[in-house]
């Protein structure tokens, strides 16, 4: 036997099977109890009332028999009573003058109307003259007539409300299976780690078998989550293995015979820029896993947001002998700054790098920002795969990069609902991002937020 603790007693520890139960067993039975009492109270109202109407009848056939001579008042001989009516005759005091029927072994109270008194009901009435009508009958037979009903009202409404309770608890064992079956796949889940278990569909379209259909949905969706993160995890691995590798080669042959401090610096200065790399992929990689976070849009002034990344690109520029032309126009929309900054820095310095025309031509007009790089650019087919991670282009491995760029624009751009849309138009690749137009926008005399001043 199982210990018993007084905690089993709190609702918190009942199952929801029995909470069911006893929330439709406490409703049911407080229905039945009123219904009960309502038809205990109307049944009790309705032989009263017809109890009232054979005294008010009685009385109305005793009044017409009642006959006065010389003084005194007495009912005709025809007048005749059953064994359990009584009918009197009383003076103005209530003195006894006649009676016909049963003898009282106790007064009744002397009251206008209708009266309970002794296990009897009681009618008096004024019929002139100074006299009163008293007309009573035992009321025990209605009494033993209502303890039975009351009896049998409480017999019946204890049996129904136990069938209630049978037939809730089988109601809501059944309602809830569906739900045992979705913890015991969770819990299968939970402990073999394999997210390919479904929980078993349901027919129809009632709540349980919506409620399967959610949870394989969600199922779905974490599956396919894993399976992201895991391939993202292998690809991670082996793009950050790949410098690792070259920089400890580099460690180990400087280190491999003493030099002089020349050659030394020079090494290091080989080694700066793989690290510099590595940084700059470790930092795309932090961008591109938080681009999972909640969502925190604020309006933001593109132009100066294309302002700033070209400015950051400067170097980048004169390095490839190239220079970037910007047409701004005022345009706030909705967007994160950080996000937006590396979004349009991730854009430019691509033109930048594969564009083959001398200029990259940057214009923002009515919530949208078009970039030119004025080459071919990637061909048409790849361009979905380069929205993924660590995806380069065909013909540009020779070109640093991380292949983790346009998969940082797409997955930012789809927080904002923003889209972006490549174009090739006779030899001219450019890619255009529209935003989403801001609701509020900031004061003239404010700052755009998150980028330095004009």
């Amino acid at each position: 036997m199982g210990r018993w603790s007084p905690h089993s007693w709190k609702p918190q520890s009942w199952s929801l099977r029995l909470k069911l139960t006893l929330g439709y067993a406490l409703v049911f039975a407080l229905t039945i109890l009123l219904g009960a009492v309502g038809v205990y109270f109307t049944a009790r109202s309705s032989l009263t009332a017809s109890l009232d109407q054979t005294l008010r009848e009685t009385a109305a056939v005793a009044q017409a028999s009642v006959e006065t001579q010389k003084g005194r008042s007495f009912f005709a001989p025809q007048l005749k009573a059953s064994s359990d009516l009584s009918i009197e005759l009383l003076s103005a005091s209530g003195r006894l003058l006649t009676s016909v029927g049963r003898d009282e072994d106790t007064s009744p109270p002397f009251t206008l109307g209708f009266v309970s008194f002794a296990e009897q009901r009681v009618f008096t009435q004024d019929v002139g003259s100074g006299l009163y009508l008293r007309i009573s009958r035992p009321s025990d037979t209605l009494s033993h007539l209502l303890e039975t009903l009351a009896r049998i009202l409480l017999v019946g409404s204890v049996l129904m409300i136990g069938v209630a309770c049978a037939a809730g608890y089988s109601l809501a064992d059944r309602a809830l299976r569906p739900v045992d079956a979705v913890a015991r796949t969770a819990a299968a889940i939970a402990g073999r780690g394999n997210y390919r278990e479904r929980v078993p569909a349901m027919s129809g379209h009632d709540e349980m078998a919506r409620l399967t259909n959610t949870v394989n949905a969600m199922l779905d969706q974490l599956e396919h989550t894993i399976e992201r993160e895991k391939q993202f995890a292998r690809i991670a691995a082996h793009e950050l293995r790949t410098p690792l590798t070259v920089l400890k080669g580099r460690l180990e042959l400087t280190l491999e015979r003493p030099r002089d401090a020349a050659a030394y610096q020079k090494a290091l200065a080989g080694m700066q820029g793989r690290v510099d790399a590595l940084m700059t992929l470790s930092e795309s990689l932090l961008a591109l896993a938080r681009s999972d976070a909640p969502v925190q849009l604020e309006p933001v002034e593109l132009a100066a947001g294309v302002i700033a990344a070209a400015e950051q690109l400067s170097d980048a520029a004169q390095r490839t002998g190239k220079r970037v032309h910007l047409s701004l126009t005022e345009s706030w929309i909705e967007a994160e700054p950080d996000g937006l900054q590396r979004v349009l820095m991730n854009l430019m310095e691509n033109a930048l790098k594969y564009g083959t025309g001398e200029v990259v031509d940057v214009r923002v007009e009515q919530q949208s920002c078009i970039i030119r790089s004025g080459g071919a650019g990637p061909k048409q087919d790849d361009w979905p795969r380069l929205l993924q991670p660590f995806e380069r282009g065909s013909g540009v491995q020779s070109t640093p990069g991380s292949g983790l760029g346009l998969a940082l624009v797409s997955a930012l751009t789809q927080r904002w609902n923003a889209r972006v849309q490549p174009q090739w138009s006779s030899g001219n690749f450019s890619v255009q991002v529209q935003f989403t137009a801001a609701q509020q926008t900031p004061s003239q005399n404010k700052t755009p937020h998150g980028f330095a001043p004009r």
